[in-house]
């Protein structure tokens, strides 16, 4: 019982010690040249909005204008059966059962 606390003990102070690497593949450190740190980048913007929709996730389906958003809104409840066909324009809003937006989503 012993070993195995100081094994765990031993693998966590190895990971708090490594660097972070940051999704580039380069180690994170200070900027050389005094620029700024680069922040999480902005969502590219997609073909039906969906990247500029994150306000919606955690709202109620009933609570939100759906005319106001983009053209071809598709609600996906679970276990709702929905066609394969991709259409980048349409924008997709995964819901829970109760209708609270988890996702929303291009295709």
């Amino acid at each position: 019982m012993k070993k195995s606390v100081l094994v765990i003990i031993a693998g966590l102070s190895i990971a708090a010690c490594s660097t972070p690497v940051d999704r580039r593949g380069g180690a994170e450190g200070p900027a050389e040249t005094g620029d700024a740190v680069d922040t999480e980048p902005a969502p590219a913007p997609s073909p039906c909005g969906a990247a500029q929709m994150g306000y919606l996730v955690g709202q109620q389906v009933d609570e939100v204008d759906l005319q106001t958003l983009s053209g071809n809104v598709r609600l996906i409840y679970p276990d709702t059966m929905v066609t394969e066909d991709h259409r980048p324009g349409r924008l997709n809003l995964d819901l829970d059962a109760s209708g609270v937006i988890l996702r929303p989503w291009c295709g």
